[in-house]
């Protein structure tokens, strides 16, 4: 009897915590933001440079325009000189019952004197890609791909490549002599790819999104299975950022992958 009322107790308690975890996962954690701070020396910039960085939004998934207004806000706090999206504006846009022209509006009150943007694969499905790039344009967003921007103010050249999944990459011949690169493109694992890019940017991966303590991630998409989440130092002296994303695809859970803003110092 004593055996039985401690297997009861034990179950009940999987249970419990079984409960509490998918709270958390559902209701907490998709709603918190870490701000991670990424620091590049010895770029031989003539000064410090700021930059911004969001990805992954999936809006139409557990996240809408007045998420995105509240994270407009947090960027604008951090008066970077360039702010950048890595991709995946929409989660399902044949689906998507919000304003485009509202979320239009939300981007164009970020407030950069550099906003730049590349191709996410759901940016490319669902119907998107219709209408992702007036979004874009529309909020003051300049779409790049395989296309590149000159910013010599800054001391740094950005490059955009197109979505790894559904687009061709091509990044051959887009850099300007003399100044510092950085290579936009959603998918990380085109790190894998190129060479004698000094920074690159990438998303894509949700760090994962359900990230568990000592298994790691249960699920890792397609284009992030070497690169995941945070910063990986390449043998060729290169840097692979991959950020963790704002939103959810698939299932609207988080847990151990808290959504991120990254701010890039490079020096």
């Amino acid at each position: 009897m004593r055996l039985l009322r401690r297997l009861l107790a034990f179950i009940l308690a999987l249970a419990v915590l079984a409960a509490v975890a998918y709270c958390y996962a559902r209701y907490i954690e998709p709603g918190r933001l870490s701000i991670e701070t990424l620091n590049i020396a010895g770029a031989g910039l003539d000064a410090p440079a700021r930059l911004a960085v969001f990805s992954d939004v999936h809006l139409g998934n557990g996240v809408d325009t007045g998420d995105l207004r509240q994270l407009a806000g947090k960027i604008n706090a951090l008066r970077a000189d360039a702010v950048l999206f890595l991709g995946d504006l929409y989660d399902n846009y044949e689906e998507y019952e919000g304003n485009t022209e509202a979320d239009a509006a939300v981007l164009a009150s970020i407030d950069a004197p550099i906003k730049l943007a590349v191709w996410g694969n759901h940016d490319m499905g669902g119907g998107a890609y219709l209408i992702y790039s007036e979004v874009l344009e529309k909020g003051g967003f300049t779409l790049l791909e395989n296309e590149s921007v000159a910013v010599p103010e800054l001391g740094i050249c950005f490059a955009g490549a197109a979505d790894v999944i559904f687009g061709q990459p091509d990044i051959k011949g887009l850099w300007a002599e003399g100044l510092y690169r950085v290579l936009l493109v959603h998918e990380p694992d085109y790190a894998l790819e190129v060479t004698d890019v000094p920074l690159q940017l990438s998303g894509h991966s949700h760090g994962g999104q359900v990230y568990l303590p000592l298994i790691g991630a249960p699920h890792v998409p397609l284009g992030a299975q070497t690169y995941l989440r945070g910063r990986y130092d390449k043998a060729d002296g290169g840097v692979v950022y991959v950020n963790r994303g704002i939103g959810m695809s698939i299932l609207p859970y988080r847990f151990g992958s808290v959504p991120e803003l990254t701010i890039v110092e490079i020096q």
